[in-house]
């Protein structure tokens, strides 16, 4: 008797291409093997295999079907992969705390040192 639903995890299989967007395989439907695919991270194997369901962010329509079996179709309103990313520079307190942190690290000889602990109740 075979498997009903998959044996492996999809984000590991040799043939998954994460998409930054949706964080589903983007070639799902590409390979013979995606045919039993769910083409998510599925790492408890429960989530059934639908054709329905893929990525389509590249011609900018998001596919998403929910847990309810409803499946939504939208346009994006921008371009999701046109975005840059930017950093903030950092103020001097947080130079000053991370270089008390790495010279407390040093002198301890514990390179994962960290003075801030919290405690569950």
């Amino acid at each position: 008797m075979s498997s009903v639903g998959p044996t492996i995890n999809p984000s590991h299989k040799w043939c998954w291409t994460f998409c930054t967007s949706c964080n589903r395989c983007q070639d799902k439907g590409r390979y013979t093997a995606c045919n039993q695919c769910s083409g998510r991270y599925d790492p408890d194997l429960n989530i059934s295999v639908d054709n329905d369901d893929y990525c389509d962010c590249k011609n900018g329509t998001l596919r998403w079907k929910t847990k309810q079996g409803k499946l939504i179709v939208t346009r994006f309103n921008s371009n999701p992969f046109k975005g840059k990313v930017s950093y903030q520079k950092k103020t001097e307190d947080e130079r000053d705390w991370d270089a008390y942190v790495k010279d407390m690290r040093e002198k301890l000889n514990d390179p994962n040192w960290n003075p801030i602990t919290i405690y569950e109740e």
